[in-house]
C-alpha cells in the first residue's frame, strides 16, 4: 500500500513525497432498490422490544393528557375544529414524549454506570488502513487543512500515523476558492511530507455530499478497511479515532460505529447556547438513542467510522421517484445509507462513550434557519422511504424521527392556528392553560418539554453527569440556556414550518455551505418578516381572548422580537465576562490538545497564505471529464 513517490521537478522549493492521490483500488457500488428483501439475523438482540417500551410510555402520557384535555371541554360538547385540535395536541406531545421517554432511559443508564467503565479493546492493528476523509465544498480551506493536521500530529505522537490516510474530497464550484483550496493542501503537504495526505476535486458535483463519498469509494475503496467521514468542522483525538478502529475490529458484524460529537469554538451568544445544550444534554439523548437503537442505529453523515466494504456493497443510495424537490438524488444521505446497511444484516452502533469527537455550530439564528430549510427538505424526502419493503422497524422509527424533527414545528404551528380561530368564535381551546383545559394540562406538558433540563440537573447533583464537576455557575447556564431556548423556540417553529411547506410548493432549498464563523452585521433580522406578521396576530388575538393570552404571550413577544432577538443572540459574549463563564463547558475551561492545536494550525495558515504566495505544481489544478455516472467520472492533470 506504498503509494509513495518523488515527485518531478516542481516550482516548490520543497518537493512532496507523496503524490496527489494513491494509485486507483476500484471497489464497486451497486445502487439499491427502494425496497428489497432484508437479512434477518438471529438471535441478536437488536433493541426493537426496547423501542417498544418507550413508545408505549410516550402513548399511554399522550392518551392522559388528551384524555384530561377533551374531558374538560366535553360539558358543553366538542365542536368539529375542537377535535381537529385534540389531534394536533395528540400529535404534539406523542412526539415530545417519545423525546422525553429517551432522555429518561439515557438519564437511567448513566445514573446507574460507573465513570470510567469501558471495555477492554485489543491493540490497534496497523496492518488495516483507515482513510480520514474530508468532503469538502466551497469552505475556508484553511480551517480544514488545520484540523487535518492537528489530526495527522496527533496520531503521529501516538504512533498510529501508519495506520491512517487524509484524504481531501472536494467539491468545490467556486474558482477562488478553489484556488486557495489548493494552495492551502498543497502547503499542509509540504509541511508533512512524511504523511499520505491526498486530494482530488470534482468539478461535475453529481449527488452532492453523498455522490462525493461515493465516487471516492468506487475509486479507491478497496485501498481501505475502514473510512472516518469528517465534516470540514469535524475534529477527533487520536484516541478517539484510535478506538473507533479498535472497535471495528472487535466487531465483524458491524458496519458503523457513530459518535455523539461535542460542540466547541462556539462564539456567539446563540452558538454557545446550542454547545451548552449540547454538552448537558447530548450525552443523555445519546445514550438513551443507543440504548432503544441496538444494532439498528443511526448515521449523522459525520464524526462517524465505517467498514468500506459493506459500505460499497450496500448503501448506494437510489434516486427517489417523480419529479420536484422530494425526488432524484437523496439530500440527507446518512439516514438512508445506515438503514439500507441494516437491511443487508449489519449492525449500525451509536457510541455516545467514546469521548473527544467534535465540531461546530451555526453563529447566528439566521444561520440555524437556513441550515435547516436544506435539512428539512432532504428529510421530508424520507417520506418515501417510510413504506419501502425490507426496512428494519427501528431504522423506520431513525427515518420518522428525522421527519418529524421538522414536521412538529408546523404540527405545534397548526394547534397556535387552531386555538387563535377558537379564540375568535368564543370557543374554549384545546391548548393547555386555557378556559378548556386546567393548569395540570400545563404543568404535565412542560415536565415533558423541560425533561432534558431536570435530568440533567439530577444527573450533576449525582455527579454523574459525563464532563461536568458540581459547580453552581452549571445552575447558573441552565437558566441561561433555558431562556435563550425559550426565546428562540416559537421563532425556529416558524421558520421550520415553512421549511416543511416550501418543498411541496416546489421551492428546493438549494445546498449552499454551512456559516462556520459569525460576521459582523450578518445577523439583521430582515429575516424574520413571517414571525413578525404571526407575532402580531397573536397579539390581536390576545385581546379578545384573556385565556387565550394566558399561555400565548411568551409565544406572540417571542415572535415579535424576533428581528432584535436574533441581532442580540449574533453578539459574542466577552471572554470570561460573566456570561461567558455561565455558558462555559468543560471543553471551554479545559480546551482539548486537539481543538487547541487545529486553532493554533489555523490561525497559522491563514497567516502563511495571506502573506506568502505560493505558487502550485502542475499536478494539483484538475478537471472531471464525466459521462452518465459518477463511478465513471476521471480527473485528468490539466
Amino acid at each position: 500500500m506504498d503509494a509513495r513517490v518523488k515527485l518531478d521537478a516542481s516550482p516548490l522549493a520543497i518537493r512532496p513525497v507523496w503524490p496527489m492521490t494513491p494509485p486507483e483500488s476500484p471497489l464497486a457500488m451497486p445502487q439499491q432498490r427502494v425496497s428489497a428483501d432484508r437479512v434477518r439475523l438471529n438471535g441478536e438482540t437488536d433493541g426493537r422490544w426496547r423501542l417498544g417500551v418507550l413508545l408505549a410510555a410516550a402513548l399511554g402520557i399522550t392518551a392522559l393528557a388528551t384524555t384530561h384535555a377533551w374531558s374538560a371541554m366535553n360539558a358543553d360538547g366538542v365542536a368539529p375544529l375542537e377535535w381537529v385540535g385534540l389531534v394536533l395536541l395528540a400529535a404534539n406531545l406523542a412526539w415530545i414524549s417519545l423525546a422525553a421517554a429517551t432522555a429518561v432511559a439515557g438519564a437511567a443508564i448513566l445514573a446507574s454506570r460507573e465513570p470510567g467503565q469501558r471495555p477492554a479493546l485489543k491493540p490497534l492493528d496497523t496492518t488495516s488502513l483507515t482513510a480520514i476523509v474530508f468532503p469538502i465544498r466551497n469552505e475556508d480551506t484553511a480551517r480544514v487543512t488545520a484540523g487535518a493536521q492537528a489530526i495527522h500530529d496527533a496520531l503521529a505522537r501516538a504512533g498510529a500515523m501508519d495506520a491512517f490516510e487524509i484524504f481531501f474530497l472536494s467539491d468545490t464550484t467556486d474558482a477562488d476558492l478553489a484556488r486557495d483550496e489548493e494552495d492551502a493542501i498543497e502547503r499542509l503537504r509540504a509541511a508533512r511530507p512524511e504523511a499520505a495526505i491526498f486530494y482530488r476535486r470534482r468539478t461535475l458535483n453529481h449527488g452532492r455530499k453523498a455522490g462525493n463519498v461515493s465516487d471516492f469509494v468506487r475509486r479507491w475503496g478497496g485501498r481501505y478497511e475502514y473510512m472516518a467521514v469528517f465534516d470540514a468542522d469535524s475534529l477527533m483525538s487520536a484516541e478517539a479515532l484510535i478506538e473507533l478502529v479498535q472497535g471495528m475490529a472487535a466487531k465483524p458484524r458491524t458496519a458503523l460505529i457513530q459518535t455523539v460529537p461535542a460542540i466547541v469554538n462556539a462564539q456567539t451568544l446563540m452558538a454557545r447556547s446550542q454547545q451548552f445544550a449540547m454538552r448537558a444534554y447530548g450525552q443523555i439523548f445519546g445514550t438513551g438513542l443507543a440504548w432503544w437503537s441496538g444494532g439498528a442505529g443511526n448515521f449523522w453523515g459525520h464524526n462517524a467510522i465505517i467498514r468500506v466494504a459493506a459500505f460499497a456493497a450496500h448503501a448506494g443510495l437510489p434516486d427517489l421517484p417523480g419529479r420536484g424537490p422530494l425526488s432524484g438524488h437523496i439530500m440527507s444521505h446518512d439516514f438512508v445509507e445506515a438503514a439500507l446497511l441494516r437491511r443487508a444484516g449489519w449492525r449500525v452502533e451509536i457510541a455516545p462513550e467514546i469521548e473527544g469527537s467534535y465540531e461546530e455550530s451555526p453563529p447566528t439564528l439566521d444561520d440555524l434557519a437556513a441550515r435547516d430549510r436544506r435539512w428539512a427538505q432532504g428529510n421530508l424526502q424520507h417520506l418515501k422511504l417510510i413504506g419501502a419493503r425490507g426496512f428494519d422497524p427501528v431504522s423506520r422509527a431513525h427515518i420518522l424521527a428525522g421527519v418529524m424533527g421538522y414536521a412538529s414545528a408546523l404540527l405545534w404551528f397548526s394547534l397556535i392556528l387552531v386555538s387563535a380561530t377558537l379564540a375568535w368564535i368564543g370557543t374554549p381551546s384545546v391548548a393547555p392553560a386555557n378556559g378548556g383545559a386546567d393548569i395540570s394540562l400545563l404543568l404535565l406538558t412542560a415536565l415533558i418539554v423541560l425533561s432534558p433540563k431536570w435530568l440533567a440537573l439530577i444527573l450533576w447533583a449525582m455527579g454523574r453527569l459525563p464532563g461536568w464537576d458540581r459547580q453552581p455557575a452549571f445552575l447558573a447556564g441552565l437558566l441561561v440556556e433555558a431562556a435563550v431556548s425559550a426565546a428562540t423556540a416559537p421563532i425556529m417553529m416558524i421558520s421550520q414550518a415553512q421549511a416543511v411547506v416550501a418543498p411541496f410548493l416546489g421551492r428546493d432549498a438549494g445546498w449552499r455551505p454551512q456559516a462556520r464563523v459569525a460576521v459582523a452585521g450578518a445577523s439583521n433580522g430582515n429575516r424574520f418578516a413571517p414571525q413578525l406578521v404571526a407575532g402580531l396576530a397573536l397579539c390581536a388575538t390576545m385581546i379578545v381572548s384573556a385565556g387565550f393570552a394566558a399561555w400565548t404571550l411568551p409565544v406572540a413577544a417571542s415572535l415579535v422580537l424576533a428581528a432584535p432577538i436574533s441581532v442580540a443572540l449574533a453578539h459574542a459574549p466577552r471572554r470570561r465576562s460573566w456570561l461567558w463563564r455561565v455558558m462555559a463547558t468543560p471543553e471551554d475551561l479545559r480546551p482539548p490538545s486537539i481543538v487547541s492545536a487545529a486553532r493554533r494550525a489555523a490561525n497559522r495558515f491563514n497567516w502563511e497564505m495571506s502573506t506568502q504566495p505560493i505558487r502550485l505544481p502542475p499536478t494539483i489544478a484538475t478537471v472531471s471529464l464525466s459521462v452518465q455516472r459518477p463511478e465513471e467520472a476521471r480527473e485528468l492533470p490539466v
